[in-house]
């Protein structure tokens, strides 16, 4: 029997599943930035617990009807999920300070993809293919998209660069275990008709 694969909105009641999600691939994301297994101390800091009373709070409270979080499921299991939220649009030396599009002269609209979790036991059931077209049509109003990867987390970055983003040259650094961990900004455009 085939087990349908889906894309929809969080309820309060997925956010226990949301964050056993998210440890388990924030761990799998942190060691590959590490280039190492994460230690122990990294795993107590991403304590289940308290990660759910959180994404419980985001989602009975979200800040604005343009704040989303989005999981994907096989069935009625929660195996992945999404948040984005709208976001200043990223502007570097040499781009139009203005807030415009260069090509349109219309205003950038930019969302940031806040978190992204797919663990790799669940990598081929194309859940992140769906949570980032999910992303796309939910976000109406978007005209460019950007999230920070991990430097080293293969399994993200292929899927963002297959999926048209590219680095920009942002970069920032987080010490995990008394190591750093470089994060990269990925960003795509989007093209709106109509």
């Amino acid at each position: 029997m085939n087990v349908v694969k889906s894309v929809r909105p969080a309820r309060p009641s997925d956010a226990l599943a949301i964050a056993q999600v998210q440890r388990e691939a924030m761990l799998e994301a942190i060691s590959a930035g590490l280039e190492h297994r994460a230690s122990t101390v990294v795993g107590a800091q991403l304590e289940v617990g308290s990660l759910a009373a959180a994404w419980r709070a985001t989602i009975e409270n979200l800040p604005s009807e343009r704040h989303h979080v989005l999981v994907a499921v096989a069935g009625d299991v929660v195996e992945g999920f999404a948040a984005v939220a709208p976001s200043p649009a990223v502007i570097l030396t040499g781009d139009d300070e203005s807030g415009l599009d260069a090509a349109t002269g219309q205003p950038r609209v930019a969302y940031e993809i806040t978190s992204f979790c797919v663990p790799l036991r669940v990598g081929g059931a194309g859940h992140d293919a769906r949570l980032l077209a999910a992303i796309t049509d939910i976000c109406a109003d978007a005209t460019e998209l950007h999230t920070w990867a991990i430097a080293g987390h293969d399994q993200f970055t292929h899927l963002l660069d297959a999926s048209g983003f590219a680095p920009r040259p942002l970069r920032r650094h987080a010490e995990v275990d008394g190591e750093e961990i470089r994060e990269h900004l990925w960003w795509t455009t989007l093209n709106r008709e109509g």
